[in-house]
């Protein structure tokens, strides 16, 4: 058969020429993503390089001016329950988990009935590693890290430690490979442990499998602790007052961390079907040297500067990238956006999550419209987002200013003449939560709405667990590790 080159022919070619590229991208995706979610303890708004220069953070901006920055991505205002609703889709309000942070001894962990992304993963052949701080409960084995769905487990049980040592509560050793505490590591910085572990993982994974690895660094939450070289190489020209030297040396280290995992993806060929998601689990506290600026408040409140978290995507060939994304995310959006990355099938029921992977990698609106800041019955506050507003419910917390500016900013204070009841912010116009327009005639209607809505949210929300401690739990009856198998 002769074929002879025509007008119409040289159309249809072009036209097939057109949809064979416009599929390809799609087609390198069908092989499931390798998947690295990165969380930073207590990483402030304003803790990185592209919102404060006086920062040194070159890798996480590397990365970030290459993703999907996402402008308006939330968190809970403390550890345990951002890592619970990250892990779980669920807001931990409905799990009585979110009067702040899980202590040591108690007999307490995310409900052992609630299903964790881990395993929604492994169900559609992914290898899953966990890296770093858990503080999600481990009275009890079935609580830990490798019965809840993921493969291997290097870390910490606890919310905190000394970042060499790894003595935390109690005077208790906190650092353990899948069940046996890894007394070796004695002196070790836990960023380093924690990033070596990470590319030791990746140069010893069969990449025909997809990988999916939660790193969960320790840094930079306090102790305020850094090798000396962070700081005088990286910080000295930051102002020492209020700790942000030490917490910039901490961050410096962080990034080197971040960045020498990237140079091993690249080195190993990872990047051709790889997405890394970086956040925070919540804003930074300002009393040891962290930085919401501009937004107001810390971490343990319910402003924009203890929920708003620094957040990006990074993949090349899953997004366009060098872009950001302005719609609305929560913590509980990770479980379903990334299973449904990972190809699993099986709806994942009685969430609070939203996949929201088809708004992001196609940069149209999200369908986020709402999410819930908190409901806390002991604390006696609570917040809401319909939009571009914030409702909140008695005070939102303190420290309730603006605080550690960068470099030319000048600190401003609370005037704190806030209501008592009910308080309504126009985000768009007032991202710093200066003025309060819950008495504006025009807002009547939807001050009662966002009202109903509230006390609606109020209605399903569970009663903070009040857990017993454990005398047992003390370290000293475990040769001086925390361990499970107490309660």
């Amino acid at each position: 058969m002769v074929l002879v080159w025509t007008e119409s022919r040289s159309n249809a070619a072009i036209l097939l020429a057109t949809i064979i590229l416009a599929v390809l991208p799609q087609s390198r995706a069908t092989s499931p993503p390798h998947i690295i979610f990165i969380v930073a303890d207590d990483l402030g708004w304003a803790d990185v390089g592209w919102r404060d220069p006086s920062m040194y953070t070159p890798n996480l901006d590397r990365l970030r001016a290459e993703g999907v920055e996402l402008t308006n991505s939330y968190a809970q205002p403390s550890c345990t329950p951002s890592r619970a609703a990250f892990l779980t889709g669920i807001y931990p309000f409905r799990m009585g988990i979110e009067d702040s942070v899980f202590v040591a001894p108690e007999n307490i962990s995310v409900p052992l009935d609630k299903k964790m992304l881990p395993q929604s993963l492994k169900e559609v052949g992914y290898a899953t590693h966990m890296v770093g701080k858990w503080h999600l409960g481990f009275c009890r084995w079935d609580m830990t890290p490798t019965r809840r769905g993921f493969d291997t487990f290097y870390g910490m049980y606890n919310g905190y430690a000394d970042y060499f040592s790894h003595i935390g509560h109690k005077n208790g050793y906190d650092l353990v490979f899948n069940d046996t505490p890894v007394w070796s590591a004695n002196g070790t910085y836990s960023t380093h442990l924690f990033t070596q572990r990470t590319i030791d993982i990746l140069r010893t994974h069969d990449q025909s499998q997809p990988l999916f690895i939660y790193l969960a660094y320790q840094a930079v939450h306090s102790p305020l602790q850094v090798p000396e070289h962070y700081v005088s190489n990286f910080c000295s020209h930051v102002d020492a007052r209020n700790h942000r030297k030490k917490h910039c040396g901490m961050v410096a280290a962080l990034d080197e961390g971040i960045g020498n995992i990237t140079r091993v993806l690249e080195e190993l060929g990872y990047m051709d079907n790889l997405l890394i998601v970086f956040t925070s689990d919540n804003g930074g506290p300002v009393h040891t040297g962290s930085s919401n600026w501009p937004l107001r408040g810390s971490k343990l409140t319910l402003w924009e500067g203890g929920t708003k978290v620094t957040s990006f995507l990074h993949s090349k060939s899953l997004l366009r990238g060098k872009t950001s994304f302005s719609g609305l995310i929560h913590g509980v959006d990770w479980y379903p956006t990334l299973a449904r990355i990972a190809g699993t099938k099986k709806p994942i029921r009685q969430i609070d999550g939203i996949d929201l992977w088809d708004s992001i990698s196609n940069e149209v609106d999200s369908p986020r419209q709402e999410f819930v800041y908190d409901i806390n019955d002991i604390q006696q506050n609570a917040a809401i987002r319909f939009q571009n507003y914030k409702l909140t419910w008695k005070k939102p917390g303190r420290p309730d200013g603006w605080y550690n500016p960068p470099p030319g900013e000048q600190e401003l204070e609370s005037t704190d003449r806030l209501q008592e009841n009910y308080q309504l912010f126009d985000l768009d116009k007032d991202p710093c939560e200066k003025n309060d327009v819950s008495d504006i005639k025009s807002h009547e209607v939807l001050m009662r709405t966002m009202i109903a809505k509230l006390k609606k949210y109020k209605r399903q929300a569970m009663a903070s667990l009040q857990p017993d401690k454990v005398d047992e739990s003390e370290p000293a009856n475990w040769n001086g590790a925390w361990t499970p198998g107490w309660c």
